[in-house]
């Protein structure tokens, strides 16, 4: 059982030290990766939201109308706008001051910068129930996951919705100690809801935890009993900042919300590779978050993850013993555990669609982390350290024991985040082996920037496969591709081919031979020895040159 602790003004500059180092790192290392499929998409539509944004400034009266709204907001309509005007915005201030390197880096800034935010938050929600060095841990440990370091660099959503989704719980959990704390609840739900659908499972998750506490009061025979009222600040600002945040639903509201909803329930499936087989149609295993969170984030938290679930095991059961306003009234264990386990339940249904890939379910992972800092301290206050060496150990220096798997697993896994697995799996030649998924997005044609270019000094064309056109544009204007090698739309039209080993793309392999009537690839890209991808070489053009 825990009690919660004011946070002073040093915890929040070990917070806020976390989020600009972190930020900095990411803007060190994104260069090495290009932009991914999903980007390209949200690029497109953060431009579109960018030209309305000029005109909303030029001619309102104008920019107001349903047909000045649907030409801008149509493309993309059915994710959110919260996140894309952020990449608008940072794109537009790019494009008047230059204040980025590089265009994709524009785009990527506000994505990086809910990562750094999410470790302040997490160190904060940390601190505020137990040691700092268990706080600190979680955030870093967080932080320091490959794919969580792969995701954290995107214009994407789904490092920003595990900020919200995070924020959204640690304001509800404010809100049950704190009345004043009660509008922030539909404030950041709001925000959630404007980035990503994961948000659709906060209220259930709170009203479950809530009905735990109130069973408590009640064993307690508490006469006075928490306030529900974050749950109409939820149901009712939380509506109104997603339509506020999103034109495309101020005109034909509700039919356009319905849209979006049944977008979302009936889901296209994407294939996804999983123990050898590819799943293109649901039911996926119900093991496949839980194996997935298994082979890619280090065992040592994992470890103390469940080490930490085990030392907070009381907070786990029912009680009456609850004082009024504290962590233990709070029920904070059963809260992470929910914020935790409702991510990984939700894909592990067998109705749910088939999106693949640990990002759907990176929102537990905050809370897996926070239970590892639990751990830290549990195992930090009974493992004899000093009795089994004869030396004093610091609690940094165990902490950065526990922290170097995740250190030398992230250093390593860069730039091929999504295509690293842990040792449990036996690294990336033993996920290869046991037919697991080995990359998606096409971004990994990044890596083969400078050998293309040497490839083709004078120019030319290339079969992207899964990158797109508009990825590959964008490592054109970020001067890694010279524009003069070009995307091109068949594989007979194309100098080079390029096939993304992924289970689905095997067909293109066979294509490339029937085409090019050789099956010797001219570069292998590989990761560990793995091929991540193979490219081929047309000869037909290669003789007309």
């Amino acid at each position: 059982m825990i009690d919660a602790r004011a946070l002073k003004g040093r915890d929040h500059l070990i917070g806020a030290g976390l989020c600009i180092a972190y930020v900095l790192l990411l803007v060190a290392t994104a260069p090495d990766l290009a932009m991914s499929r999903d980007e390209s998409f949200y690029v497109h539509a953060a431009k579109s939201y960018a030209s309305w944004i000029s005109q909303l400034f030029s001619d309102p009266s104008v920019a107001f109308t349903s047909q000045s709204i649907d030409r801008a907001w149509a493309y993309n309509w059915e994710h959110p706008a919260w996140m894309k005007l952020g990449f608008a915005w940072s794109w537009l201030a790019h494009k008047h001051l230059g204040l980025f390197p590089s265009e994709s880096l524009a785009f990527r800034f506000p994505g990086m910068l809910t990562s750094g935010l999410l470790l302040w938050l997490i160190y904060a929600w940390g601190a505020s129930v137990m040691r700092r060095q268990g706080a600190l841990f979680a955030a870093l440990a967080f932080a320091l996951m490959p794919r969580v370091f792969y995701h954290s660099h995107l214009a994407c959503f789904d490092i920003p919705i595990t900020f919200f989704v995070t924020l959204t719980a640690y304001t509800y959990w404010r809100a049950l100690a704190d009345r004043r704390w009660i509008p922030f609840v539909g404030l950041a739900f709001g925000l959630a809801l404007a980035t990503k659908h994961n948000s659709w499972m906060l209220p259930g998750i709170f009203l479950i935890h809530f009905l735990w506490i109130r069973l408590d009061e009640e064993r307690a025979e508490r006469m006075e009993r928490s306030s529900i009222a974050w749950l109409p600040s939820m149901l009712i600002l939380g509506p109104l900042v997603l339509i506020a945040t999103w034109p495309w639903l101020w005109h034909d509201t509700w039919s356009r919300l319905l849209g979006y909803v049944t977008f979302h329930l009936r889901h296209v499936h994407y294939t996804y590779e999983y123990l050898g087989v590819s799943y293109f149609e649901a039911p996926l295993p119900i093991s496949v978050p839980f194996v997935m969170t298994l082979f890619t984030v280090s065992l040592t938290v994992l470890v103390l993850s469940l080490l930490g679930l085990y030392h907070q095991r009381e907070g786990l059961r029912p009680s009456s013993r609850i004082k009024p306003g504290d962590a233990t009234g709070r029920r904070t264990e059963v809260l992470w555990l929910g914020c935790m386990l409702a991510p990984l339940f939700a894909i592990a249904l067998p109705s749910s669609p088939i999106f693949g890939g640990t990002k759907h379910w990176l929102a537990a992972y905050p809370f897996l982390a926070l239970f590892a800092g639990w751990g830290l301290v549990a195992l930090s206050d009974r493992a004899e350290l000093e009795a089994w060496t004869g030396l004093r150990w610091p609690s940094w220096v165990f902490t950065a024991l526990c922290l170097l798997p995740g250190v030398a697993q992230t250093v390593h896994s860069h730039p091929f985040g999504l295509s690293h697995y842990t040792p449990v799996a036996g690294g990336v030649p033993g996920a290869a082996d046991l037919g697991m998924n080995r990359q998606f997005w096409g971004f990994t044609s990044g890596s083969l920037a400078k050998w293309i270019t040497s490839k083709l000094p004078d120019g030319g064309s290339v079969w992207i496969c899964d990158t797109t056109v508009g990825a590959w544009a964008m490592m054109q204007r970020d001067g890694l591709i010279p524009s003069n090698i070009r995307s091109a739309p068949s594989m007979s039209t194309a100098n080079l081919v390029l096939v993304h080993h992924e289970a689905h793309f095997n067909e293109v392999d066979y294509q490339a031979w029937v085409a090019y009537g050789s099956v010797q690839p001219v570069f292998v890209l590989r990761y560990d020895g793995v091929p991540i991808i193979s490219v081929y070489e047309n000869p037909g053009l290669e003789d007309e040159d």
